[in-house]
């Protein structure tokens, strides 16, 4: 008899604590808060099974060294020049020897050696081969290293004493191998400049360089030819040496000069648009030619390509000052900037394969090259600043359509986490359930690969880390129909996304780090043409059952972060700088500070720094209905 009394006293409590309707709305878009979370490495990435753990493999052997030495003969062996040589090396001076310790150990090596010799002295001083790599070290400038690091020996006019020829054999030895080194990328550890250049140049073993190049017949064309073999490399260094040779532009339009002023849009009507129309060298349109026409957009946006500034197509302070610097230093800007771009082609693989994925973070495109052609260019989505995409090569291995997805641990402890924390439970908890949260973002939880209620776990009090988190494969699968994995240290892949509005933008740098394919079945078919012989029916058969598919033969990811590109036409384009790399990599070869103008705009809504445009929203076909604290339990 007193139940109803009791459950109207109840009611009557509920009702008077209740939210009201806006505190409702605010509880209900706290427990569907957005997680961020994509397929992504973290600072607490776990490496992929699969990858190859890295040793310490010996260098290797430098071209052209012959295979079996000739022997010192024993007159050559009392060649005093040599035995000097061999005294000064095994003396304890020889560790003040400026350079590479790797070099100067193979620099003793090589001299202690039976077919250790005199390579570049004689009795009467340099031999021609000396002069020949004398020559060419000092022409280093025009291969984008400094001759002045390269320590050359010079010998007194008078006839030298064997002591003097010993130390200058010595030293050009010395400088021959760092002149090697330099031109192989060793001039500075790449990954000693930033965490993201996951490269290792390829440097010869010294010794065997002292080989080759004492066998040489041609010391110089030797030389030159341990730098880099890639075409880019050559157009970026004939585009150095035009560049160097820029001076003011002796023209009227290189005399006009742009005012500061506001951020002018197309179709903005401005006197400044004159002005820059001038400068551009463009003729007066036909009608008012303070008016931003199309055709002066397009010249703009060139231009801002040119001076690796975002192609806004905006006149804004950045392309204001570009415009208004003729001078000299615009070309040593530029300058700095080729030297950096041809250094990271300088820790490229050798061979980049017949076949083989390009993946370009400050283009964010991606681009299938079969025998030195693109067949196929996608755009893709790279790692924010924040979380930036590490740049690396690896050999793809499989192809896995309707993928699930594991949260990294860097997510689940940093994002999924203080979601969980903030769960809770119970009739009068304003609070969402754990099982909630999870549910919003299609995620299950295990524990040592058993199923775990959510709601059951104090996540206050608990590791998170001893729970794994999945994603089954559907369309809200982060990795969305199909992953491309390319097994690697830093668990980075490629992959689809359903949100496709990320695709929109010129900047997309908006992942954790991972790449996301604008049209990755189209990638499929392509990548399984070539590997497997397959017609796109057979792949669309998969898009629609899922599988995993092994590749016969690895195909060659390489993720590249190249800020300067000579087109066909041999000008230079430059990309967007996005996570600053130029200046740190400048600054390294250079041995000071180096600042660089940032490849991107500040002033421009579409910087890299911004967030990731808000996914479309669907309208509702009716108002949230206002909170109700039994409708969990008895529906409503």
């Amino acid at each position: 008899m007193f139940t109803r009394p009791i459950l109207a006293a109840a009611l009557a409590m509920l009702v008077w604590s209740a939210p009201g309707p806006a505190s409702s709305q605010a509880v209900v878009a706290k427990s569907h808060r957005a997680l961020d979370l994509d397929a992504a490495p973290s600072a607490e990435v776990t490496p992929d099974p699969l990858a190859q753990p890295e040793k310490d493999a010996p260098a290797p052997l430098a071209p052209g060294m012959p295979v079996n030495a000739a022997a010192v003969s024993p007159q050559e062996q009392a060649d005093p020049i040599v035995v000097l040589v061999r005294q000064r090396l095994n003396d304890a001076a020889a560790r003040s020897i400026p350079g590479h310790r790797d070099d100067v150990a193979g620099l003793a090596a090589f001299y202690a050696s039976e077919a250790g010799r005199s390579i570049w002295t004689g009795k009467a001083g340099f031999t021609a081969r000396a002069a020949a790599a004398m020559a060419e070290i000092r022409k280093a400038d025009d291969w984008g290293l400094k001759a002045a690091a390269f320590d050359l020996p010079v010998l007194p006019g008078s006839a030298p004493s064997p002591e003097v020829l010993a130390d200058a054999e010595i030293k050009l030895s010395m400088a021959v191998l760092t002149y090697a080194r330099h031109a192989r990328g060793g001039r500075v550890d790449p990954r000693s400049i930033s965490r993201l250049l996951d490269r290792k140049p390829s440097i010869f073993d010294p010794k065997s360089l002292l080989l080759a190049v004492a066998g040489s017949d041609a010391v110089d064309a030797y030389l030159r030819g341990l730098h880099p073999k890639h075409p880019q490399f050559e157009k970026l260094r004939q585009a150095l040496l035009a560049t160097r040779g820029a001076t003011t532009e002796e023209t009227p339009a290189g005399n006009v000069k742009i005012p500061a002023g506001p951020l002018i849009k197309p179709g903005r009507d401005h006197a400044h648009v004159a002005l820059v129309r001038q400068r551009l060298g463009l003729p007066p349109p036909s009608e008012k030619e303070t008016v931003y026409d199309d055709a002066l957009v397009e010249a703009v946006k060139g231009y801002q390509r040119q001076r690796g500034l975002a192609p806004t197509g905006n006149i804004n302070a950045s392309t204001r000052e570009a415009l208004n610097d003729t001078r000299r230093g615009a070309a040593s800007t530029n300058v700095k900037r080729i030297l950096a771009n041809m250094e990271r082609w300088r820790w490229m693989p050798e061979d980049l394969g017949a076949f083989y994925v390009w993946d370009s973070v400050p283009e964010q495109m991606t681009s299938v090259v079969d025998a030195g052609k693109v067949v196929l260019s996608e755009k893709i989505v790279v790692g924010k600043p924040g979380s930036p995409t590490p740049i690396f090569s690896a050999d793809m291995q499989f192809i896995i359509f309707h993928p699930s997805w594991g949260v990294p641990p860097g997510m689940k402890t940093h994002e999924l986490w203080p979601q969980l924390r903030d769960s809770g439970g119970g009739w009068f908890s304003t609070k969402p359930l754990a099982s909630s949260v999870l549910n919003a973002h299609g995620l299950r939880v295990t524990r040592g690969g058993q199923p775990v209620n959510p709601d059951s776990i104090n996540w206050s009090s608990v590791d998170i880390r001893g729970f794994e988190f999945t994603q089954p494969p559907g369309p809200r699968n982060v990795l969305g129909i199909v992953k491309f994995r390319f097994p690697n240290k830093h668990d980075v892949y490629m992959h689809d996304t359903p949100e496709r509005h990320l695709f929109g933008g010129a900047v997309r740098a908006f992942s954790h780090g991972c790449m996301r394919v604008q049209n990755p079945v189209r990638l499929a078919e392509v990548l399984l043409a070539r590997d497997k012989g397959w017609p796109a029916e057979k792949v669309q058969e998969y898009v629609k059952r899922g599988g995993e598919i092994v590749l016969s033969t690895p195909i060659p990811v390489h993720i590249t972060y190249f800020t300067a590109i000579v087109d066909d036409d041999g000008k230079v384009q430059y990309r967007p700088d996005i996570y600053g790399l130029d200046a740190k990599v400048a600054s390294a070869i250079e041995g000071q500070a180096v600042h660089l103008v940032a490849a991107t705009d500040p002033d421009e809504t579409a910087a890299p720094s911004v967030r990731a445009p808000s996914r479309p929203v669907r309208k509702k076909a009716k108002e949230q209905a206002a909170f109700n604290p039994f409708a969990a339990l008895f529906g409503n």
